[in-house]
């Protein structure tokens, strides 16, 4: 069986993208931001392309909105720390959600349970426990069984050694290589950064850089020309390293991946025939792998740079309004958000909506994140309009004028929160905080809890977008568990214990982490006079800010005034 992608696509985060992936083991590897999850994603269904083709076998993953549900059925995917992802009050009661979509009688239900457990080396009175009360090795077994139980004949694994120890990571990694191996009619997708660990059991690699397929290569021909890693902004791996410093010490490697005991055994076998004492041998391989490091290993052009890659580019500076003093910034909100209040016509309207996407523009936000944001208010908008029309006396019938009313009172507000998800979005959380502070200093000498409001603010906008993070995640396990042939990112109602529990537990795990370090740093008590590492200065730049904001809100007023 074989995966085709065709010159896939999604927005701006993956582009053109093209490949073929047969059986046996695949890495997807990258730098962070490369794509690699969001490839996952559409391999897997969870997103469907802006524009290309996923295809198994010849069959379209995706049969118009809804995905065709024989394929759905033969993919497992396994997401960074699945442990987390555990819901239910009892294990056997995971193992049951997870295969309560294929509809299977009660007693292969509970053989698929039992084989499972077997094979992840877990016991069946572990069953009726709540799997919140295992240990994180048990959850995160559970979890990985809850989705073998399924027998995928495409298996998906993000991150799969994310937070393991040594040992458990070879356990999984002859795991890994097992399972393909058996897995005739199939594959098994592996997202990682863990190079040294899944190398020698690859069979191809695929190369992202930038959201576009840099190379679709083997593991062998990547040993070859590490450079390659290089200009993908990955590095290279610590065996790599090691190899070219031996190499360089004058010991004779074959070519190609090498495990960690492929490589020792070869290096004791050269130091016998050399009959060197283990001692000096010992005391060489050390000093090579110390004196080499990765830079040295890929033969570089002028200036350090590898072969076939550019220098990497001077980072853009920001945009000014990222550079603006959040003070600026605020004054120019509260106006322009005071002159949108005050239209009461819709010419007004009209002007704030310009006015509005004007400042959109200059932000530079993503327009994805800002839907996803203000969505819930459209909503209410829609709602509101349609429920102030509708009238009943005389029959059911719908008032325009009611309804245009309702309209521009609700849009004014849609107006102001957009301009301050705009706010939140071009203003780090520490300047955010810093400003406040200064700001409100002079209220300090009123014994006002000025430093307890100014980071109660900036945790507050700090943990929104943490938060929505979460519930983005938890929705994708959500929909690749419950397998759910609805449109895309719809969930059912028995999905949402699925996505709740999870994220709460989250959640207050965040709270106390931050609690933690908070105590840490000295916040246990306010009011101590603490040194700050900036102290912001309001500069020519963000006066015009603030002019222009007045500025925007005299001219409103005064429109209005004249116009209505």
């Amino acid at each position: 069986m074989t995966i085709r992608v065709r010159e896939v696509q999604l927005q701006s985060i993956l582009q053109e993208v093209s490949c073929e992936i047969g059986g046996g083991i695949t890495l997807l590897i990258g730098q962070t931001g490369a794509g690699k999850s969001t490839l996952l994603d559409l391999l897997t269904g969870l997103q469907s392309p802006t524009s290309g083709q996923v295809e198994y076998e010849g069959v379209q993953l995706w049969d118009g909105k809804r995905m065709n549900r024989e394929l759905q059925n033969s993919i497992g995917v396994v997401f960074q720390s699945p442990e987390q992802q555990l819901f239910a009050r009892t294990v056997e009661a995971e193992f049951a959600y997870s295969l309560k979509p294929l509809r299977l009688p009660r007693a292969e239900v509970a053989r698929r349970t039992r084989q499972a457990l077997v094979e992840m080396g877990l016991s069946e009175e572990i069953l009726p426990q709540s799997p919140l009360v295992l240990s994180g090795g048990q959850k995160r077994r559970v979890a990985l069984g809850t989705t073998l139980a399924v027998d995928p004949r495409w298996l998906f694994l993000d991150e799969p050694t994310a937070g393991l120890d040594p040992q458990s990571t070879e356990r999984l990694v002859e795991w890994c290589k097992s399972w393909a191996e058996r897995r005739t009619d199939g594959g098994l997708v592996i997202v990682t950064h863990d190079l040294d660990a899944f190398f020698p059991i690859a069979d191809r690699v695929l190369v992202l850089r930038g959201g576009r397929l840099l190379a679709q290569t083997t593991p062998e021909e990547l040993c070859a020309r590490p450079e390659m890693l290089v200009r993908a902004g990955i590095g290279l791996p610590a065996s790599l390293q090691a190899a070219a410093s031996l190499r360089g010490a004058g010991f004779e490697l074959p070519q190609g991946v090498l495990s960690a005991e492929a490589l020792a055994d070869v290096i004791v076998g050269q130091l016998e025939q050399r009959e060197v004492s283990g001692e000096v041998g010992v005391r060489r391989v050390v000093s090579a792998v110390e004196a080499t490091n990765a830079t040295e290993v890929v033969e570089s052009g002028p200036d350090n740079y590898p072969q076939d890659s550019t220098p990497p580019a001077e980072p853009a500076p920001a945009p000014l309004i990222y550079r603006l003093d959040p003070r600026g910034k605020w004054v120019f909100y509260v106006a322009l958000s005071i002159g949108l209040l005050m239209q009461s016509t819709w010419l007004g309207l009209f002007i704030g909506t310009l006015l509005t996407l004007a400042v959109l523009l200059v932000s530079q936000a993503s327009y994805p994140e800002l839907l996803r944001v203000t969505k819930p208010f459209l909503y209410f908008l829609i709602f509101s309009v349609l429920l102030s029309g509708l009238q009943f006396s005389g029959g059911i019938g719908f008032n325009l004028e009611s309804a245009a009313y309702t309209f521009a009172q609700v849009y004014q507000v849609l107006l102001v929160l957009i301009l301050g998800v705009l706010l939140s979005a071009t203003t780090g959380q520490l300047r955010m905080k810093r400003a406040l502070e200064q700001a409100l200093a002079p209220l300090t000498r009123l014994r006002l809890p000025v430093e307890a409001f100014a980071l109660a603010v900036s945790l507050m906008l700090r943990f929104i977008p943490v938060i929505l993070r979460e519930l983005q995640r938890f929705s994708r396990i959500t929909r690749a568990r419950g397998r759910s042939n609805a449109a895309l990112g719809g969930l059912r109602v028995r999905d949402i214990p699925v996505l709740v529990i999870p994220l709460l537990l989250s959640v207050l795990q965040l709270g106390e982490d931050l609690s933690m370090a908070m105590e840490a740093r000295g916040y246990g008590s306010f009011g101590n006079r603490r040194t700050s590492s900036m102290h912001l200065k309001l500069r020519l730049a963000d006066l015009w800010t603030m002019l222009l904001g007045l500025l925007l809100l005299l001219a409103l007023t005064v429109f209005d005034i004249y116009w209505h």
